[in-house]
Order: C-alpha cells, then structure tokens, then sequence
C-alpha cells in the first residue's frame, strides 16, 4: 500500500488552510483506488496534545488518519516544514517530498487556485506504474522546529 504522509502544525496558518483540500484528495483517492493509498497527517512536535489533534479534526472535518509523531518520522524523511507531504511506496521507500501544491508561493502569500497539484501528480504517477517526477519540490510552510530524532 502507498503511504502519503502530511506533516501538519495544529497552529499552522498554511496547514490550517490545505486541510480542506487534503481531504478532498484523500476521498477521491478513496473512491478511485480504495486500500491503494493510505494517509496519515503527523504532527512532529511532540508538545502537541492528543486533544489538539482531535480539535483539528473535528474543526477541519478531517476523516483520515492523524496522529503525534512519536518515532521521529519528520526527521526519517526529511520534512522541514509544516504542511510537506511525503509519498512513501510499498517497499518503504520515499518516492516523492515536498509541498501538496503549490497554492503558496511564498509566506504569507498565495495564489487564488494552484497551478500545479504536486502531491496528486506524484500519487497519480506512483499508482500508474510511472517514475515520480520531480521526486522533490519546495515546501512553504512554518519550519519543524521541536521533534524527536528518529
């Protein structure tokens, strides 16, 4: 199964903003490959609270996986931001790393649409059996600066 990772700050305007399209994603994939791609959101700070993750969820309506990072994922894959997302294959290895679209250009500035769907794409190509490219792209986000070493 194909593991799409999304490292998210509860407080994170940007992560707050990218939830709602996170999860149409998650349920287009759902409806069109289901037990294919499996989603996590990890929160990397380890201050987070179980509670603060369950208020995300319930105030950005989110239905798929989240949990704290408790092994030091953030650190394994080498996200440097909140939200980066990360595809990881069957075989445990990260095929793709960096922002879910790219909305944001900058801090603290954004287009009105994205113009390209990186992290779509890469699941897209990953499931058709095609190399990811680019297997990299630059995350904007709010830095990961408390987590645990993996």
């Amino acid at each position: 199964m194909w593991k799409v990772w999304v490292f998210l700050a509860p407080l994170c305007p940007i992560c707050q903003d990218y939830t709602f399209y996170l999860n149409a994603l998650h349920e287009q994939w759902n409806a069109a490959e289901p037990q294919e791609v499996h989603m996590t959101g990890w929160f990397p700070n380890p201050t987070v609270t179980d509670e603060a993750i369950a208020e995300f969820a319930e105030r950005y309506e989110v239905e798929w996986e989240l949990a704290r990072d408790t092994v030091g994922w953030s650190d394994a894959v080498g996200a440097r931001f909140t939200p980066e997302a990360v595809l990881v294959s069957p075989e445990g290895e990260v095929v793709y790393r960096g922002r879910v679209n790219d909305l944001y250009y900058a801090l603290g500035k954004h287009r009105s649409t994205p113009r390209s769907s990186d992290l779509a794409l890469a699941v897209e190509q990953a499931l058709s059996g095609q190399p990811v490219v680019p297997a990299e792209t630059d995350a904007i986000g709010c830095p990961i600066q408390n987590r645990l070493p993996f």
